[in-house]
């Protein structure tokens, strides 16, 4: 039962950080396009400090779904 709250506490954390970190799907995209680029490419192309924000974006909406999950599993 604990894996079952743990998965919708998962997702559903995940669709409300998607809805207020992102907005839509085209600068999801956008992010996780920044996260496979190497930081020199980015760099060179002018694009760094937005490389580090999609980034970070993308590892707060990932970490704080994994953080939520977590904590509702070892409730």
């Amino acid at each position: 039962m604990r894996e079952i709250l743990a998965a919708i506490a998962f997702f559903f954390t995940l669709w409300v950080m998607y809805k207020l970190l992102f907005g839509n799907k085209d600068e999801l995209i956008e992010c996780i396009k920044f996260w496979f680029t190497p930081d020199i490419v980015s760099m060179f192309r002018g694009n760094y400090w937005e490389d580090h924000w999609a980034e970070f974006k993308l590892f707060i909406w990932l970490g704080s779904a994994a953080a939520v999950a977590y904590g509702v599993y070892h409730l």
